[in-house]
């Protein structure tokens, strides 16, 4: 099953937009490499992978990094290896980078799965006329929390809203995924969108007729979190 990293890390105040570009940059060609190398049957640029930087709209220290993986395995794998260690102990990131720790222990960076391949090649699969959402000048992206009772309802609901919301979003994409990782403390899912600014996300569609089954599923929800991100690679 193809699954979709979400890593949220924090950056030191006042790095700039073409540093993280170069640094990134730099990580990325050490992880194509080696995925090449430990998956030489399958396609391994970045482009192929749907690797992406976006940085925060309303804290540029916050980055968010995706990339698609063949399973959550297969990413670990990643993680613990030499060619990763030596990067993230590297001068490179250890300048840039404010987390210290393991990924989602006090201090760490957040890192989570969900259960689907959300910024995969859109336009493949939905038509030309459509923005992909690795190419939108702005995406957000919901974060909701749900008792595991409730899930059944919430992901029904989620559905409902993903068919509501494509009526605003057009020509941009909206889709959402359920973490794979989370083990206690209930259910977690994520919705992402596309938008041409934020104010069309939190003005036009706040403002719209399609907005009331989004207000349900937020009720279902035990806690919410709405974070919007530009990308810079």
């Amino acid at each position: 099953m193809t699954v979709t990293e979400i890593a949220i890390i924090r950056v030191y105040a006042g790095i700039t937009d073409s540093t993280l570009r170069d640094t990134f940059s730099r990580a990325i060609t050490v992880q194509d490499a080696w995925h090449a190398r430990a998956f030489p049957d399958r396609p391994s640029s970045a482009s192929a992978r749907a690797v992406a930087c976006f940085r925060g709209i309303d804290d540029e220290t916050q980055i968010l990094l995706t990339t698609s993986w063949g399973s959550v395995e297969e990413h670990w794998a990643w993680i613990l290896s030499d060619d990763n260690k030596q990067q993230m102990e590297g001068p490179d990131l250890t300048k840039i980078i404010a987390n210290q720790g393991p990924p989602n222990q006090p201090g760490g960076l957040i890192l989570f799965h969900l259960d689907t391949n959300i910024f995969g090649n859109n336009q493949a699969t939905t038509g030309k006329d459509v923005i992909a959402l690795l190419d939108s000048p702005v995406i957000s992206v919901e974060r909701f929390l749900v008792d595991t009772e409730k899930k059944e309802s919430f992901a029904a609901t989620l559905q409902k809203v993903e068919a509501s919301m494509e009526k605003v979003v057009h020509p941009h994409l909206v889709r959402s995924g359920r973490s794979v990782d989370r083990e206690t403390g209930g259910e977690e899912f994520v919705l992402v969108s596309g938008w041409s600014c934020v104010e069309s996300h939190t003005q036009e569609f706040v403002a719209s007729s399609q907005s009331f089954l989004y207000s349900q599923l937020v009720g279902i929800a035990s806690s919410e979190e709405t974070q919007h991100y530009r990308r810079f690679l």
